[in-house]
């Protein structure tokens, strides 16, 4: 027997022992206390499932895409990852595939690696559907950016260009489109809330990895080196202030603080500032923002300038980037069970290039059901108006959902026809 066999041996003999070993050592195997398996999307030529295994200390999550045509290509994972729940307490832990924290400024970037805080930093108006395709890096945009990318916006980075919203004719549903075709319904208002921290500085969000790339598209593509970190802290006098990091290799490094408070009866007022630097230049970027939630009345302001060489992580150099975009919702509770609500975007580029929308919708319920009726017009060249009326009623008994935000503002061009896919 020559010596490099007998060594061979030797390494499988003690590998088997210490499987032994280790196995009469191990806790018996419990059984996990829950396992699930579901479906988002269902039809011929795209389905999208997601199995979750969950037990008290956490979750396992795989999610991937399929088509049932026997000769189509074999399916594409969107996501796996597991997420440890610490006891008593708000933080967690993920480790896998995730979504990063953007704070009042940032930019929300998918990414595989770690992740580890409360996760409260996350802005309510992302389109953060799992199911849509986006190429190149992986950016979630918010809705402002899909709306204004549904009318070709000029300035927009190619990886957020990728996704847009539009009004269905056959459901009245606002939908989030992608460049493959594909559509989901979503539900997210125009403007995010912004969020106020408790006392102390418990809001953390901490996350390490390399940036998605293709997602939806590819499996397994993964680019460069990513980080970000987002801190809130909540200060004598109401105040609550944020500082939010971003980074990615060999593109663009972005810093900066957002400073918010209620003040009093009358709302949230918030201000925001950030600096970002890469091979291109500097920039700059000012953000500021009103809100006030009531039971009659409800408004959100929000503003944001920005210089020419001002850069989000995933964002490309445009010829005409943004220079200022303005968002504006207003809701009034007419009667019980009755809403009015307007909506106004505007967004002008550096070469003085003007979007702007309008929107008007009103609500009413109408026995177990609603009756809505919207209209909205573009006021830039070669766009006109549209109005929609429908109807709703669940059939059952189950209880009628309140109507989300996002029915304040409903972005309408024409051709934007189409039903959920």
């Amino acid at each position: 027997m020559t010596g490099s066999m007998r060594w061979f041996l030797y390494l499988i003999a003690a590998a088997l022992g210490t499987f032994i070993l280790g196995g009469c050592a191990a806790p018996p195997i419990r059984a996990p206390e829950s396992v699930a398996v579901n479906t988002r999307a269902f039809s011929r030529d795209y389905s999208s499932f997601n199995a979750r295994v969950l037990d008290s200390a956490g979750a396992l999550d795989a999610s991937f895409r399929t088509s049932l045509k026997p000769d189509a290509e074999a399916a594409t994972r969107l996501e796996s990852a597991y997420t440890y729940q610490f006891d008593g307490s708000r933080e967690q832990l993920r480790v896998g595939d995730t979504i990063s924290s953007t704070g009042m400024w940032g930019s929300a970037v998918r990414y595989g690696g770690m992740q580890y805080g409360t996760n409260a930093a996350r802005r309510s108006d992302l389109i953060a559907t799992s199911d849509l395709a986006t190429s190149g890096v992986a950016v979630l945009p918010t809705v402002s950016d899909a709306l204004f990318n549904m009318a070709g916006d000029p300035g927009a980075s190619f990886a957020r260009r990728d996704l847009s919203v539009s009004r269905a004719w056959r459901t009245g549903d606002l939908v989030a489109r992608d460049a493959l075709g594909r559509s989901v319904a979503i539900s997210a208002p125009l403007i995010g809330s912004t969020r106020l921290a408790q006392p102390g500085c418990g809001d953390v969000s901490v996350g390490a990895g390399r940036v998605r790339e293709d997602y939806a598209i590819t499996s397994n593509q993964y680019g460069a080196t990513f980080a970000n970190t987002t801190i809130a802290c909540g200060l004598p006098l109401g105040f609550t202030v944020e500082g939010h990091g971003e980074y990615l290799a060999d593109d663009v490094t972005a810093v900066g603080v957002g400073v918010a408070r209620r003040l009093g009866p009358l709302g949230i007022a918030s201000l925001a500032y950030a600096s970002s630097y890469g091979a291109e230049g500097s920039g700059w970027l000012a953000r500021v923002g009103f809100e006030r939630q009531g039971d009659l009345f409800s408004m959100a302001l929000r503003s944001r300038v920005q210089s020419r060489d001002f850069r989000n992580v995933g964002d490309i150099v445009a010829d005409d980037p943004i220079m200022q975009r303005d968002l504006a919702t207003v809701g009034v509770n007419v009667i019980e069970g009755a809403r009015l609500s307007v909506a106004y975007a505007t967004q002008v580029t550096w070469s003085r290039e003007r979007m702007n929308f309008i929107a008007l919708q009103q609500s009413l319920n109408v026995g177990r059901g609603s009756l809505s009726m919207s209209a909205g017009r573009s006021l830039a060249d070669d766009y006109g108006s549209t109005v929609f009326l429908s109807y709703k009623r669940p059939f059952g008994f189950g209880l009628r959902p309140a109507p989300s935000m996002i029915e304040e503002f409903i972005p309408l061009l024409p051709g934007n026809t189409s039903g959920i896919d």
